[in-house]
């Protein structure tokens, strides 16, 4: 099983390594180096404003949205997971229904309703889009935690006096940090690589790194596109990596 999993691994890996390779090329075609080594792609890229104020916009943008989904999906968990009241089972549906439906339509779909609010090509409409791409991951790793830890702390706290906001601050979002700080890293994480949505609803002035790779890839393929996907990639690996210090502190 452990050889199973280090092969899982290597194969999910496998495409992370082979674009480092290429962002080395000293060609300008997505082919690995077989000879001499260059930098100059990642010089083309720390030179360009485009590319660094996109990846900036991505940062600060799947930060935001994290933030979202993290506060729409939280007390959403709550709320199905220790009370029953009428519509309780479509709100579990509609909050899984965004990573249900495709991108493209997804995309589609907001388009309009962003344009009417005056939020298209708005950072804060591509926070929003972004924010509800996360909500079914945030919803549903907390509704877990919460099914599998049970509501015996907080009616205990409830037996000895505690009121509604008391249990929610002192028992129940303590006992929540683990998933939550989970949910918000792979919240993080979708959107700092969301391309779909946010190509319907940026403009180029508000364009994020991978909707700005986008282009890249359909017209003029360079090995400027594997610099784009191995920083974003590395983006998400330290975010990772400081969710599960603070998982393991938490512990």
């Amino acid at each position: 099983m452990r050889l199973l999993g280090w092969l899982v691994v290597a194969v999910l890996l496998a495409p992370v390594v082979f674009a480092g390779w290429v962002s080395f090329s000293p060609d300008s075609f997505l082919t690995p180096p077989t000879g001499d080594w260059s930098g100059r792609w990642y010089m083309a890229f720390a030179s360009d404003r485009r590319w660094i104020a996109a990846l900036g916009r991505s940062l600060v943008i799947a930060t935001l949205a994290a933030a979202v989904a993290l506060a729409a999906g939280t007390p959403l968990a709550i709320a199905v997971a220790r009370y029953r009241f009428r519509g309780r089972s479509l709100a579990a549906v509609g909050a899984v229904l965004p990573a249900c439906v495709p991108p493209a339509v997804l995309g589609m779909g907001l388009l309009p309703l962003l344009s009417a609010a005056g939020l298209w090509g708005n950072p804060v409409g591509l926070v929003l889009a972004h924010g509800l791409l996360g909500l079914p991951v945030v919803f549903l790793i907390a509704r877990n935690h919460l099914d599998q830890t049970g509501p015996d702390l907080e009616a205990a706290a409830r037996g000895l006096g505690a009121g509604p906001w008391q249990v929610a601050r002192r028992v129940t979002l303590p006992l929540l940090l683990p998933a939550l700080l989970a949910g918000g890293a792979t919240a993080f994480v979708i959107s700092l690589n969301e391309a779909m949505v946010t190509v319907f609803l940026s403009t180029p002035d508000t364009e994020t790194l991978p909707a700005a790779v986008w282009p890249q890839l359909r017209y003029a393929a360079s090995p400027l596109v594997a610099v784009a996907s191995g920083v974003s990639t590395i983006a998400a690996a330290m975010g990772l990596w400081a969710m599960l210090r603070l998982v393991r502190r938490w512990k």
